[in-house]
């Protein structure tokens, strides 16, 4: 918990002055509300006396209404800067979140439930601003003002400070019952909460498939079950909870029920003065708010510890190297694997000593069996992880000595799923180069055969492509993707099963964009319809991460006995589906 409190203190950074700022304004108002109770003392004591007087009445009168106002006044201001600070914090750590997300290795996100990095970034965040805002100077001034009264009391009279406060050992021992396990209990709360934001991510993201299934009750079957688990564990969790959580509030708040016989005896007996009981007596009614306090802060904190270390998980994850303005860059763009080996967090080795090289302007084909390591192979290459053992060069420099920039630059991707951006079509497609003119986003669009189809569209390319671009069918997605690769025109490009879930209709068009695509690039193609290949300079071919044939489609067809085997089995696929597509 130390070390979480320590660190968000750094997070705060130039705001910590604020923070200190409101930590004493609210110490300020906190002894704001205690000094009336001395004015209202005196004002009960005058009155017993029979000795009242205007004047006395209205000073007391006075003086209670200012420090009530100076309160408020200190409260407000103490409040005020520590949410101005509070929201700037968190500002600043989403942004460093999402910076790390950017620097970190693509396989880290790939590898991570979306529904639970979404968490971190908005719940978890979120769950800070709390303990910044609130817990923080509310916490500090309800600990420190009561106890600098308690020793005022104690000094006053110590048989009547004991007997404020003997019942808040016992409140104590309430608070501690109701905590017990409670770190096993709040992890199981967040497994929980993990486990519906997943569902919840999957039951939205997967409502095309549910329909078309017809699995929505199972589906929604899943989702409901989830958020029923969650709700059964929070209500048993609180229903364990709420009668200890009663006793402690009835201790914490006896301290009028203790001091009142204690006082009248000490009284009764001339070992206490009849303006120390009153005084005793009114703070006792008020002493308890701050205890109420401190157990609002404890049943947070560990909330904001497990947020906290959320983020920090995530912000102490290693960075993808990069060599930044120390980078080499290279004159050639021939693709080299040197015994590579990767393997995803210490398991299974996805590849194993591979070794192959593409020449600049020639291209590669990459085939096997579904897991065999063919789009490792490509996502290593953009570096979305480094690899485990071998180097990967580009015109003869590791791809580790590059610049990520510079690495990018040489690089267009195109994936087989594509994702759009909620922007307009033609931002969709400068972000391949985001100084590209209108003109040359046009000219980009007409080569990727997408300008046809966006200038019938409403807004031709002002018309926005919807989230992740639902607006558009997929054959039209993947076309907007293959204009801002040919907007990038860089001199390597790698197509990861780019065809492989498009509807005939639309693949003589991307055939023809990708045509367009590859002239005169160095082109590595991941693929499972061999025809796509046949015609490339080089096959090689996957299994199980071993490289176990090599050489032009005639000569796998005479000396590979796994190519003839997938070469047969996708032609009697293709047969089937002429054959089924004829009888229809």
């Amino acid at each position: 918990m130390y070390q979480s409190i320590k660190r968000l203190f750094v997070l705060a950074g130039e705001h910590k002055k604020k923070m200190i700022i409101s930590v004493l304004m609210a110490f300020g108002s906190v002894a704001a509300g205690f000094i009336p109770y001395f004015f209202i003392s005196r004002y009960v004591t005058e009155i017993a006396a029979g000795t009242m007087k205007r004047s006395i009445l209205f000073g007391a009168a006075a003086g209670t209404g200012a420090f009530l106002c100076l309160k408020t006044l200190l409260m407000f201001g103490s409040t005020m800067l520590s949410h101005k600070a509070a929201y700037r914090i968190l500002r600043n750590i989403r942004l460093s979140l999402a910076d790390k997300l950017t620097r970190l290795p693509l396989g880290y996100v790939l590898e991570r439930n979306s529904g639970v990095i979404k968490k971190v970034m908005e719940n978890d965040v979120e769950e800070l601003e709390r303990f910044l805002a609130h817990n923080i100077p509310e916490t500090i001034s309800s600990i420190g003002v009561p106890a600098a009264v308690l020793v005022y009391l104690f000094v006053l009279n110590p048989g009547l400070a004991f007997s404020m406060c003997i019942c808040i050992p016992l409140a104590f021992c309430f608070y501690a019952l109701m905590n017990r396990g409670s770190g096993e209990k709040m992890q199981q709360y967040y497994t929980a909460v993990d486990h519906m934001n997943a569902v919840v991510v999957e039951y939205v993201n997967g409502m095309k498939e549910m329909k078309t299934f017809n699995q929505s009750e199972h589906s929604f079957g899943r989702f409901k079950y989830a958020i029923e688990q969650y709700r059964h564990y929070v209500l048993d969790w609180y229903k364990a909870c709420w009668p200890l959580m009663a006793g402690y509030y009835v201790m914490i708040q006896a301290g009028m029920v203790t001091v009142l016989p204690v006082g009248l005896y000490l009284y009764h007996m001339g070992a206490v003065e009849f303006p120390v009981l009153v005084l005793f007596l009114l703070i006792s009614l008020g002493f308890a708010a701050p205890f109420m306090k401190l157990a609002e802060f404890a049943d947070g904190i560990t909330l904001v510890v497990n947020a906290e270390r959320n983020i920090h998980e995530i912000l102490s994850e290693e960075k993808l190297p990069d060599k930044r303005d120390q980078g080499k860059e290279p004159k050639h763009c021939y693709v080299c694997y040197n015994h590579v080996s990767f393997s995803y967090n210490g398991r299974k080795m996805a590849l194993n000593d591979i070794s192959f090289s593409v020449s600049e302007g020639s291209s590669l084909a990459i085939v096997g069996e579904s897991g065999s390591g063919k789009s490792t192979i490509a996502k290593l290459l953009c570096r979305f992880w480094d690899t485990s053992a071998g180097s990967i060069c580009i015109g003869g420099v590791d791809i580790r000595e590059m610049s990520i920039k510079a690495l990018m630059g040489k690089i267009s991707f195109v994936f087989q799923d594509t994702f759009l951006f909620q922007m307009s079509l033609r931002e969709n497609i400068r972000m391949g180069r985001p100084e590209a003119s209108d003109e040359e986003v046009t000219e980009a669009a007409k080569m990727a055969r997408c300008h046809e189809f966006i200038i019938r569209t409403e807004h031709g390319y002002d018309t926005l492509a919807g989230d992740a671009g639902n607006n558009l069918s997929g054959g039209e997605k993947q076309r907007i993707c293959i204009a801002r690769a040919m907007l990038k025109n860089a001199p390597i490009l790698v197509l990861d099963e780019a065809t492989a879930s498009i509807d005939p209709d639309c693949e003589e068009q991307i055939q023809e964009a990708i045509g367009e695509l590859t002239k005169g690039k160095t082109l590595i193609v991941i693929a499972h319809r061999l025809r796509i290949v046949m015609g490339l300079d080089q096959i090689i071919v996957l299994q199980d991460g071993i490289i176990c044939g090599s050489g032009t489609h005639q000569e796998l067809m005479s000396r590979s006995p796994v190519y003839q085997k997938m070469f047969r089995i996708y032609t009697e696929t293709e047969n089937w589906t002429l054959q089924n597509e004829g009888g229809i």
